[in-house]
């Protein structure tokens, strides 16, 4: 009778381990078995096997392989494969967790995963208060959003603020970009990530957009506004004080006392706006910009309404456009054309539509011209339809040369010869070297002639192909034959170094020389001995 009563107890016993108990408002149950341990304050319960708690105040359900309770101290600390379930919504899994009752605090160690149907984030590390479901990652944790991914050394999940906010070495990737930085802030509902401090993003196509002071990223939007820094493309760096980029579009922005620098080029523009679209190879600047390029101990300065750089896998192909109201400035050429396009790998330079070049005293105009650059140095300008050359004299006297085509060589920097092909004609003055009195005016016809220059001015014509000509003596001529038709001297259009910098000139300032006082000589008194 006494074996059968302690058969029955011991029944009971087990049962009373395997129901679930409840104690500072937590359930508790185990498939396995429950151990009490007295240990005074430090006394816990030790539940075995398939464990499980319900915090019914704040909906939460957590299991496990197994579990120590400090009932005492509100503690829990479950082992194995932990689950946390919040609301039904939110599952948190690792291999440990510390419960801390009082706190709501759940310490989640070892592979943990946050998942909330939305987003997915994974760590060693996390700490998670359950009230205001605010959490704590750190020694690195991963956050899977849709097709953006965060990769951070530390985090925090600030649920009022639908913020989560990842300092040290983050990493945001996309399958079009990769954003590389300190600090960034991510709304999980505008799915705007804001960055604080050196933000670098790489776009797909391979630019990069480095930002001093960071920005802001549209993630849905895929484009980023970022304030002060640099876009590197291919073929140029391009700074501002603003910058964009889009990936939907390709296109990459910059704003506010824009640079465009191409180092291989030896070019720098500046602006203020530019744009840049990778797949066509078109880099823009456009408001005020000026194009300088450092060329054999000088520097070409162009300007234009719009400048366009176009790149191309045929390095033939890489050119500069630049059109509406070109002007450019070098110290031993200047001029003006409608539009223009420079040629990269050839160095050809071709400007269009009523292009005017002046060189050392000559005017040259024609429908097109086009001029050839050898180590750094004008070597040959082409000049097609309708070319028309003037040069004055050092007594204002106007040597005119016309023809269908012309092509100027160059020596020294300065006009070698002129080959006139086609219809030419010329009006040259010729006067005494030494009293400068005019002597005459040579007026002549040919099919061809080839003008000769000494020290940049006409020296000697060559006329071919049954000529016509006549010399006019000073008495004789009429002021309608000192012009050749279509003769327009246009030296009011010719651009200074001032007019096409324009708010980039910077004048030279003189330094104040004071007068030095004379220093006093005093002569060494000499005695005689």
């Amino acid at each position: 009778m006494n074996f059968q009563r302690i058969l029955i107890l011991c029944f009971f016993l087990i049962l009373s381990f395997n129901a679930k108990a409840q104690k500072n408002g937590v359930e508790y149950g185990s498939e396995g078995y429950q151990e009490f341990v007295n240990k005074g304050k430090d006394s816990f319960t030790r539940l075995v096997e398939n464990v499980w708690f319900d915090i019914k105040k704040e909906n939460v359900k957590i299991k496990g392989d197994s579990a120590l309770y400090y009932d005492k101290k509100g503690i829990m600390i479950v082992f194995g494969d932990v689950v946390i379930t919040k609301n039904d919504t939110i599952d948190i899994t690792s291999k440990r967790l510390n419960y801390y009752i009082d706190e709501n605090k759940a310490e989640l160690r070892n592979n943990v995963v946050y998942d909330d149907g939305e987003m997915r984030m994974t760590t060693n590390y996390l700490d998670y208060y359950m009230t205001t479901e605010d959490g704590h990652f750190f020694n690195g944790g991963k956050l899977v959003d849709d097709e953006t991914t965060l990769i951070a050394r530390e985090g925090f999940v600030v649920n009022a603020e639908d913020l989560i906010k990842f300092y040290k070495d983050v990493d945001l990737t996309n399958p079009e970009y990769q954003l590389l930085t300190d600090t960034l802030f991510y709304n999980r509902t505008t799915k705007i990530a804001t960055t604080f401090g050196p933000t670098k993003t790489i776009l797909e196509n391979g630019e990069t957009v480095d930002a001093k002071k960071g920005g802001v990223f549209y993630t849905d939007k895929k484009n980023a506004q970022y304030t002060s820094g640099k876009i590197t493309t291919e073929s140029y760096e391009i700074f501002g004080d603003e910058l964009y980029f889009d990936d939907l579009t390709q296109e990459s922005k910059a704003k506010g006392n824009v640079k465009v620098i191409s180092e291989e080029n030896d070019i720098i523009i500046m602006g203020e706006e530019a744009a840049t679209k990778k797949e066509k190879g078109i880099t823009k600047i456009w408001g005020n910009p000026v194009l300088k390029q450092a060329v054999e101990n000088d520097t070409l300065y162009l300007t234009a309404d719009t400048l366009i750089s176009i790149d191309s896998e045929i390095d033939s192909l890489s050119r500069l456009l630049a059109f509406n109201n070109v002007k450019i400035y070098k110290s031993d050429m200047q001029g003006v054309s409608d539009s223009m396009a420079y040629m990269m790998q050839d160095s050809m330079i071709f400007f269009y539509h009523d292009p005017i070049l002046w060189s050392e005293g000559n005017q040259i105009v024609a429908d097109t011209i086009f001029m050839e650059i050898k180590n750094g140095k004008m070597d040959k300008l082409n000049m097609r339809n309708r070319a028309f050359s003037i040069n004055q004299d050092t007594v204002k006297n106007f040597n005119q040369i016309k023809g269908r085509n012309m092509t100027a060589y160059m020596k020294n920097d300065q006009m070698d010869k002129i080959l006139v092909e086609g219809n030419g004609e010329s009006i040259y003055f010729a006067v005494d070297d030494e009293t400068l009195e005019l002597i005459g005016m040579n007026k002549v016809l040919c099919s061809s002639m080839k003008i000769q220059f000494l020290d940049g001015e006409m020296n000697d014509i060559t006329f071919y192909k049954d000529p016509e000509g006549r010399f006019i003596p000073p008495h004789e001529i009429a002021e309608p034959e000192t012009r050749l038709k279509d003769f327009n001297w246009q030296i009011e259009k010719k651009p200074n170094k001032t007019d096409v910098l324009g708010k980039y000139f910077t004048p030279i300032k003189k330094e104040d020389v004071s007068e030095k006082p004379k220093p006093t000589i005093i002569k060494p008194e000499i005695k005689d001995n």
